[in-house]
């Protein structure tokens, strides 16, 4: 008798231990893409944060995953900020939406993003020149 209690008990300990590890940390898909869109803000803002003003001082990466394979477009940033940091960002951001698509069965239209030929500054901000 005493032994049906303890194994009861211990059945239960364990139900309520998977359970607490279940889903409630799982982000729904609309929260996944609002935490991606924030991700690429925060990207884009340190992107901009030094102002264009010689184009040799400016880069560009490719950036994002479109669910067929590929960047999702290209962003330019200054080398006057933490390169290595900032492309880790992006390097980042772009797995992280490759997950996002394959996890929520994203579709995309599959077109091939053209890198710019250069890039060139325009009042501060860079720009792209195909």
């Amino acid at each position: 008798m005493m032994i049906m209690k303890f194994l009861g008990l211990l059945a239960l300990f364990i139900l309520i231990g998977i359970t607490s590890c279940s889903s409630d940390s799982e982000l729904t898909q609309e929260e996944e893409a609002q935490a991606l869109k924030e991700t690429l803000s925060e990207i884009q803002a340190t992107a901009i944060s030094e102002p264009c003003t010689d184009s040799t001082e400016v880069s560009f990466t490719a950036i994002g995953s479109k669910a067929c394979g590929g960047p999702t477009g290209y962003i330019a940033y200054s080398l006057n900020i933490d390169v290595d940091q900032f492309l880790a960002q992006v390097s980042d951001y772009s797995e992280k939406q490759r997950e996002f698509n394959m996890k929520w069965g994203v579709n995309s239209d599959c077109s091939v993003e053209t890198p710019p030929g250069e890039v060139t500054c325009e009042n501060g901000v860079a720009k792209f020149v195909l």
